[in-house]
Parts: C-alpha cells; sequence; structure tokens
C-alpha cells in the first residue's frame, strides 16, 4: 500500500467518526487490530474493540466530531494524525476511575492518533491527549492561567 492508500484508511476513520457510524471505522480495522488510549491505559482489540472505543466518546459527546488539523504518512505504513476534538459532555465518559458523569460543558481539545497500516488495514493505533485539560474544561480541576485546548 502507499502511503497516500494508508491516509485515505486513516481519513476514512475520522469521516466515520463524525457521521456517528463506528461500525464503518471497524471495517477498516484488521482482526488482531489493537488500539491503545494512552492516558486511560485502556487497550482493546479487534473490529469491535475498535467500535466500542469510538462509541465510548460518542455516548460522552453525542455532538463529538473530529477536525483532521495534519496527516503525515510515511514508512512501515505509519500514519500520524493531529485533530481537534470538539464536544459537549452529555453522558457518562470513560476514565479508568470509574465513569464521569455529564456535566454540560462544551470541550475542544488537541489529540494526536498514530496509526500502523497493514495490508490496507489497521493494525495498530494509539491516541495521545492531555488529561489534565480535557478535566479543566469538564470544571473537575483547574486549568493554568491562559491555557488552551
Amino acid at each position: 500500500m502507499s502511503d497516500q492508500d494508508n491516509a485515505a484508511i486513516a481519513r476514512a476513520v475520522y469521516e466515520a467518526f463524525n457521521d456517528h457510524e463506528p461500525e464503518r471505522a471497524a471495517a477498516l480495522a484488521a482482526e488482531d487490530m489493537q488500539i491503545t488510549d494512552v492516558p486511560s491505559g485502556r487497550t482493546v482489540r479487534g473490529p469491535e474493540g475498535f467500535a466500542d472505543s469510538m462509541r465510548l466518546w460518542i455516548r460522552a459527546c453525542p455532538d463529538a466530531n473530529v477536525e483532521v488539523v495534519e496527516m503525515i504518512a510515511g514508512e512501515g505504513g505509519a500514519v500520524t494524525v493531529e485533530f481537534v476534538g470538539r464536544g459537549t459532555h452529555e453522558g457518562p465518559m470513560f476514565s479508568p476511575g470509574g465513569d464521569i458523569p455529564p456535566t454540560g460543558r462544551s470541550l475542544e481539545m488537541r489529540y494526536c492518533q498514530v496509526f500502523r497500516m497493514r495490508d490496507g488495514k489497521i493494525k495498530s493505533a494509539r491516541l495521545y491527549y492531555d488529561v489534565a485539560t480535557l478535566l479543566g474544561q469538564m470544571g473537575l480541576m483547574p486549568q493554568p492561567e491562559g491555557a488552551a485546548g
């Protein structure tokens, strides 16, 4: 697969997320795919695990959407994506310590996701984001002076 093909797969994931169709994104995952939400330490496997991880974000923010800022496809099937996620915290949000009840607050944060593609499917993905900023926007901890999402 070319770098452009791999980038198209990653782009299709975000389009499926914006359409709130996690099953469509799951169809792009290899059966042995592993996705890790690095800040929470949560790792899921396979297409259904991938769809479930998207469902958790959509459950927490039913109006969730993402905007891709930059995408870099490179060696070994790697695709790195910087994106902005937005939504209103209207549902329970998964956390390692238990679900965080809805706060009704608007959230806007930068994320980075690193994919590894193999044979036209997503082999792995790691998602990075700043938990302190997320909790601050939910009103659960103070935000530093001048903090931006």
